[in-house]
């Protein structure tokens, strides 16, 4: 592979025309010779931008990234924690990969610049207004996988729930986590964690699929995160059913023998912090150009199959250590009236893998 990554700016369509803007790649010090501008496009100007380990991402947007500005982070080194509106500023916009929660190699990197290159804007603008058009017209929303005869509802209209769509073109002063594609509800506004607040959410879910271990900022060891992802993979293969109870998990069943190991995973997880019981994020993934990267990585959150896919979400960081996401294909949801909103009818998989090995742990 070549040792070299281009960022081809015209190709990220989420961020339209350059309107007399700068782009601006904001990288680690390390990343800085490895990843190349194509400065071909219509941009005023083309900026790199280091920002180093310890370095707050408001204050390298202050100090050195101008307006107006196209802007995208590809931070592996240094975590990226998303800026407030009054510091991302009126005539900006911004881009992050998200790529600091689970290791990162260049050639994780590349592959999500594919899928990104790959994105359509418009097509998930569209995705979404149906999306929402749908769930305006539904009293409740039902998730099933039929292959366990499971089925959960979700009270999706009660107040105070919080919607979060990181999909769709970017207009000024707005940023998404890259590569887009999720409509995604919690309990309370998408950075903030409150144990006694849950979603409305009651039945049996089905965690089987992709698991995504996500650090956070508390003390933790590479090492650490890969031992505990690796107990979780055999759900790619094996399935738990969980029943949920005003929206948290108060049992665990392993659908086969093989799912065991999930399931003593899981119960360890919940001793330790009983946070992790709740389902505190249902993700609703919209990106159907994305091919799966084999390993753990938080880019693969997004995958959208061919008709969107489920992720579940428990832990919420910095608040507990991990906070674990499950792409789950099996599932799919349907309003109170039958009419299917996400997923394959059935619930059958319909994922591609990428042909690349897994980042090294």
């Amino acid at each position: 592979m070549d040792s070299i990554i281009t960022v081809d700016p015209d190709r990220l369509q989420q961020f339209g025309a350059p309107q007399g803007a700068v782009f601006c790649l904001v990288t680690n010090p390390e990343l800085m010779g490895r990843v190349e501008i194509v400065r071909s496009g219509a941009y005023r100007d083309y900026l790199t931008v280091p920002m180093g380990e310890g370095e707050r991402f408001e204050d390298v947007l202050r100090e050195r990234v101008p307006e107006p500005a196209h802007v995208l982070a590809i931070s592996p080194g240094t975590f990226f924690a998303s800026p407030r509106p009054e510091d991302l500023g009126p005539r900006r916009k911004l881009m992050a990969m998200a790529c600091n929660s689970t290791p990162t190699s260049l050639e994780t990197v590349r592959h999500f610049l594919g899928v990104m290159e790959r994105t359509s804007a418009t097509e998930q603008g569209t995705f979404s207004d149906i999306f929402f058009d749908r769930l305006e017209q539904a009293e409740y929303l039902v998730y099933r996988d039929d292959r366990r005869g499971t089925r959960a509802i979700l009270r999706h209209l009660e107040d105070g729930l919080e919607w979060n769509q990181q999909a769709g073109p970017l207009d000024w002063g707005e940023q998404q986590i890259v590569p887009s594609g999720e409509v995604s509800v919690l309990p309370v506004e998408i950075t903030e964690f409150h144990e006694d607040m849950r979603l409305p959410l009651e039945g049996e879910i089905v965690l089987s699929g992709y698991p995504i271990l996500h650090n956070g900022t508390p003390s933790y060891t590479r090492r650490d995160q890969a031992r505990v992802h690796a107990r979780l993979t055999p759900m790619g293969e094996h399935a738990v059913v969980a029943r949920v109870e005003d929206g948290a998990i108060t049992d665990l069943r392993a659908d086969t023998p093989g799912a065991a190991p999930v399931v003593d995973m899981l119960n360890a997880m919940f001793a330790v912090d009983s946070r992790y019981r709740i389902v505190w994020e249902i993700g609703h993934a919209l990106n159907t150009s994305l091919d799966l990267l084999p390993g753990n990585h938080a880019m693969n959150e997004v995958y959208g199959g061919t008709e969107g896919c489920l992720h579940w979400g428990l832990g919420l960081t910095p608040y507990t250590q991990y906070h674990l996401d499950i792409i789950a294909p099996g599932t799919t949801v349907y309003t109170d009236a039958g009419t299917r909103v996400l997923g394959v009818d059935g619930g059958y998989r319909t994922d591609r893998v990428a042909v690349a090995a897994p980042d090294p742990a």
